[in-house]
């Protein structure tokens, strides 16, 4: 079976592509997020999976959408049919993902979690929005989690790319460096 991001890729892709052409990014985004919400409960993704509920599972999630989707009604109730169609609505949320790192990428943007041991100020935050703008050249929206089982520090992800500053980590690196083989050295003495 396909993955559901090799599956909602090019819906992802032709979506954008036409709510860009269109002028409905922001209308688009907003309806795919709903949809992703409201397909991801376990029983709306049954009956999507179900030839016999399909239909009517597709007729609530277009009702739901309806005021979130505005002047991009019809196109995103088009595409909802295709997907019904191939039998691909259970990549709702992955193709809502996959169209707003479209929409960052559209618009220089990326999006960077950053995980710390303990809450992160305002102005700690900025300065790591700055540093990683500096690095990246792009626009950066930050999302902060706070997991207690981090030692101290934080790790950052962008994409695929982790910047791994915990404490945890450099424990690691130091316990790496210390089970290595010692160097030795001659004890010779320099004197001038």
């Amino acid at each position: 079976m396909d993955s559901l991001g090799a599956i909602a890729k090019p819906y992802a892709r032709a979506a954008f592509a036409h709510a860009r052409d269109n002028g409905g990014v922001a209308e688009w985004s907003a309806a795919l997020a709903t949809l992703a919400d409201a397909a991801g409960t376990e029983a709306m993704r049954a009956a999507l999976e179900s030839p016999e509920w399909a239909a009517q599972a597709l007729a609530v999630l277009c009702e739901v959408m309806e005021g979130s989707a505005g002047a991009q009604r019809q196109s995103v109730q088009n595409l909802l049919g295709v997907m019904r169609e191939n039998r691909r609505l259970g990549a709702l949320g992955e193709l809502a993902r996959q169209f707003e790192a479209l929409r960052r990428e559209d618009a220089r943007r990326v999006e960077a979690v950053m995980v710390a041991a303990a809450p992160v100020d305002k102005a700690q935050q900025e300065e790591v929005v700055r540093a990683l703008k500096v690095r990246l050249g792009r626009e950066v929206d930050l999302r902060v989690e706070v997991d207690e089982r981090l030692l101290g520090g934080a790790r950052i992800q962008v994409g695929d790319q982790v910047l791994d500053g915990s404490a945890r980590a450099g424990l690691q690196g130091l316990s790496a460096a210390l089970a290595r083989p010692a160097i030795r050295r001659n004890d010779k003495r320099i004197t001038g």
